[in-house]
């Protein structure tokens, strides 16, 4: 009798699960082109907000550091980017992180984690906070600091497209 109560319970089972998997709706349409990534980084991008975060602190509290580039009265940080892969870096106040300018790409164009900048003695490397398409007007990219190999602190780089 109990062989007989487990065969109805698990045919009961299988039956509820294929009447529930057949109830999905069907997908109609299509998703269209992937966006091209490239194209979404060319333009002038400049400076919204800047914040760090000491991951060695116990409070992992993210300060707003945005007054070091923006005062109201000088321009804050611009990056320009190139359809030819070329970039730009304008500045008036604060740390240039970014370089004097030179080239830049993504470690994969189709499926990009880091934005990459080559100047003409060495390679910065940056977290893309999202990637960015032709129509956004905001771009994140993070700066992890490290120190012997162990990330310290991550400074984060808020942008708005100024141009396209």
């Amino acid at each position: 009798m109990n062989h007989t109560r487990n065969w109805a319970f698990f045919l009961l089972l299988g039956t509820g699960i294929c009447f529930l998997g057949s109830c999905k709706p069907e997908t109609n349409g299509d998703i269209g082109d992937p966006f091209d990534k490239v194209q979404g980084m060319v333009g002038t991008w400049e400076l919204s907000s800047f914040t760090q975060q000491d991951l060695n602190s116990p409070v992992k509290e993210v300060r707003d550091l945005s007054a070091f580039f923006i005062d109201g009265i000088v321009t804050p940080i611009q990056l320009t980017f190139g359809e030819d892969r070329s970039y730009g870096v304008a500045i008036e106040t604060g740390k240039n992180y970014f370089g004097p300018g030179g080239t830049w790409g993504f470690d994969d164009d189709l499926y990009p984690t880091f934005l990459q900048l080559y100047t003409a003695t060495d390679t910065l490397s940056y977290n893309l906070g999202g990637m960015v398409r032709e129509f956004d007007q905001t771009m994140r990219i993070e700066y992890r600091r490290e120190c012997e190999a162990t990330e310290t602190n991550i400074y984060t780089f808020e942008f708005n497209r100024i141009n396209g």
